[in-house]
Protein backbone atom coordinates (compact mmCIF):
# COMPACT_ATOMS: atom_id res chain seq x y z
CA UNK A 1 0.00 0.00 0.00
CA UNK A 2 1.30 3.51 -0.04
CA UNK A 3 1.42 3.68 -3.52
CA UNK A 4 0.48 5.99 -6.33
CA UNK A 5 -2.68 5.60 -8.13
CA UNK A 6 -1.99 6.26 -12.01
CA UNK A 7 -5.79 6.63 -13.41
CA UNK A 8 -9.62 6.53 -13.12
CA UNK A 9 -8.76 2.74 -14.01
CA UNK A 10 -6.68 1.68 -10.97
CA UNK A 11 -8.91 3.51 -8.98
CA UNK A 12 -11.78 2.16 -9.98
CA UNK A 13 -10.38 -1.34 -9.45
CA UNK A 14 -8.81 -0.88 -5.79
CA UNK A 15 -12.63 0.32 -4.42
CA UNK A 16 -14.01 -2.40 -6.75
CA UNK A 17 -11.46 -5.01 -5.17
CA UNK A 18 -11.96 -3.24 -1.30
CA UNK A 19 -12.62 -6.07 0.39
CA UNK A 20 -9.88 -7.92 -1.11
CA UNK A 21 -6.62 -5.67 -0.80
CA UNK A 22 -7.90 -2.77 1.90
CA UNK A 23 -7.12 0.61 2.12
CA UNK A 24 -8.63 4.00 0.32
CA UNK A 25 -7.72 6.31 -2.38
CA UNK A 26 -6.65 9.94 -0.70
CA UNK A 27 -5.28 12.67 -2.76
CA UNK A 28 -3.47 15.36 -1.59
CA UNK A 29 -6.27 18.52 -3.23
CA UNK A 30 -8.87 18.01 -5.88
CA UNK A 31 -9.03 20.65 -7.72
CA UNK A 32 -12.53 21.40 -9.89
CA UNK A 33 -12.62 23.67 -13.58
CA UNK A 34 -14.59 26.53 -11.45
CA UNK A 35 -10.85 26.74 -9.27
CA UNK A 36 -12.13 25.00 -5.94
CA UNK A 37 -9.98 23.08 -4.30
CA UNK A 38 -10.36 20.01 -1.79
CA UNK A 39 -7.81 18.98 0.33
CA UNK A 40 -7.18 15.60 1.83
CA UNK A 41 -9.80 14.71 -0.09
CA UNK A 42 -10.77 10.59 -0.46
CA UNK A 43 -12.22 9.29 -3.19
CA UNK A 44 -15.12 6.83 -2.20
CA UNK A 45 -16.89 6.05 -5.99
CA UNK A 46 -15.58 6.22 -9.40
CA UNK A 47 -18.32 5.60 -12.08
CA UNK A 48 -18.15 4.14 -15.15
CA UNK A 49 -20.44 3.28 -18.37
CA UNK A 50 -18.32 1.17 -20.16
CA UNK A 51 -15.25 2.54 -20.25
CA UNK A 52 -16.26 6.07 -20.09
CA UNK A 53 -15.83 7.98 -16.88
CA UNK A 54 -19.07 9.39 -15.42
CA UNK A 55 -18.60 10.69 -12.24
CA UNK A 56 -16.61 10.68 -8.67
CA UNK A 57 -17.98 10.69 -5.21
CA UNK A 58 -15.62 11.93 -2.55
CA UNK A 59 -15.41 12.92 0.89
CA UNK A 60 -13.81 16.03 2.16
CA UNK A 61 -12.02 17.00 5.30
CA UNK A 62 -15.11 18.21 6.83
CA UNK A 63 -16.88 15.39 6.08
CA UNK A 64 -18.99 16.24 3.31
CA UNK A 65 -20.04 14.66 0.49
CA UNK A 66 -18.96 15.63 -3.29
CA UNK A 67 -20.44 14.02 -5.81
CA UNK A 68 -18.60 15.62 -9.24
CA UNK A 69 -19.11 15.05 -13.16
CA UNK A 70 -15.62 14.08 -14.80
CA UNK A 71 -15.77 17.02 -16.65
CA UNK A 72 -15.57 19.08 -13.78
CA UNK A 73 -12.27 17.51 -12.28
CA UNK A 74 -9.31 19.46 -13.67
CA UNK A 75 -6.61 17.93 -11.11
CA UNK A 76 -6.34 15.11 -8.71
CA UNK A 77 -3.44 15.74 -6.99
CA UNK A 78 -0.97 13.07 -6.00
CA UNK A 79 -3.68 10.21 -4.85
CA UNK A 80 -2.00 7.47 -3.18
CA UNK A 81 -3.54 4.14 -2.54
CA UNK A 82 -3.47 4.25 1.84
CA UNK A 83 -3.97 2.12 4.62
CA UNK A 84 -6.80 3.53 6.37
CA UNK A 85 -5.24 4.09 9.78
CA UNK A 86 -2.35 6.07 7.43
CA UNK A 87 -5.02 8.54 6.29
CA UNK A 88 -5.06 12.20 6.63
CA UNK A 89 -9.07 12.48 6.34
CA UNK A 90 -9.51 12.42 9.63
CA UNK A 91 -13.53 13.25 9.38
CA UNK A 92 -13.00 9.81 6.73
CA UNK A 93 -10.81 7.61 8.64
CA UNK A 94 -12.92 7.85 11.83
CA UNK A 95 -15.87 6.93 10.43
CA UNK A 96 -13.79 4.32 7.72
CA UNK A 97 -12.34 2.94 11.13
CA UNK A 98 -15.53 2.05 13.00
CA UNK A 99 -17.12 0.54 10.02
CA UNK A 100 -13.74 -1.88 9.79
CA UNK A 101 -13.67 -2.43 13.14
CA UNK A 102 -17.05 -3.37 13.56
CA UNK A 103 -16.40 -5.75 10.67
CA UNK A 104 -13.41 -7.30 12.43
CA UNK A 105 -15.32 -8.02 15.71
CA UNK A 106 -18.51 -9.69 13.82
CA UNK A 107 -16.04 -12.08 12.03
CA UNK A 108 -14.33 -12.73 15.04
CA UNK A 109 -17.69 -13.38 16.90
CA UNK A 110 -18.35 -15.49 13.96
CA UNK A 111 -15.12 -17.60 13.65
CA UNK A 112 -14.29 -17.56 17.20
CA UNK A 113 -13.57 -21.57 17.57
CA UNK A 114 -13.03 -21.87 13.79
CA UNK A 115 -9.42 -20.44 12.70
CA UNK A 116 -9.65 -21.40 8.85
CA UNK A 117 -6.86 -19.52 6.77
CA UNK A 118 -9.51 -17.98 4.76
CA UNK A 119 -10.73 -15.88 7.66
CA UNK A 120 -7.09 -15.39 9.28
CA UNK A 121 -6.42 -14.11 5.91
CA UNK A 122 -9.04 -11.90 6.32
CA UNK A 123 -8.79 -10.76 9.50
CA UNK A 124 -5.00 -10.06 8.85
CA UNK A 125 -5.76 -7.64 6.47
CA UNK A 126 -8.39 -6.19 8.40
CA UNK A 127 -5.99 -5.40 11.20
CA UNK A 128 -3.28 -4.21 8.94
CA UNK A 129 -5.73 -1.89 7.38
CA UNK A 130 -7.11 -0.64 10.63
CA UNK A 131 -3.20 -0.82 12.37
CA UNK A 132 -2.49 -3.51 14.86
CA UNK A 133 -2.45 -1.03 17.85
CA UNK A 134 -5.96 -0.12 17.38
CA UNK A 135 -7.89 -3.55 16.62
CA UNK A 136 -6.03 -4.04 20.00
CA UNK A 137 -7.57 -1.93 21.73
CA UNK A 138 -11.00 -3.35 21.19
CA UNK A 139 -10.84 -7.25 20.87
CA UNK A 140 -8.10 -9.56 21.41
CA UNK A 141 -6.14 -10.51 18.58
CA UNK A 142 -3.40 -12.81 19.56
CA UNK A 143 -5.17 -15.79 18.14
CA UNK A 144 -4.85 -14.59 15.03
CA UNK A 145 -2.35 -11.82 14.69
CA UNK A 146 0.42 -13.49 17.42
CA UNK A 147 3.20 -11.25 18.93
CA UNK A 148 6.42 -11.52 17.85
CA UNK A 149 8.16 -14.59 19.98
CA UNK A 150 11.12 -13.48 22.15
CA UNK A 151 13.74 -15.72 22.77
CA UNK A 152 15.86 -15.46 26.23
CA UNK A 153 19.37 -17.28 26.84
CA UNK A 154 20.08 -17.93 29.84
Amino acid sequence: MNTRVNGFDDMHSILRNERKVGGVIESDYLRLSSGEEFHNIVITKVEMIGTALCSLSCVTEEGNMLIVNAKDVSLIHQPQHKKICELCNKEFKQVKMQEKMKYLKRLCDLHEDNLNPIFVEEAMLLIQDIGLKNAKEEIDVSAIYPDEKVYTIA
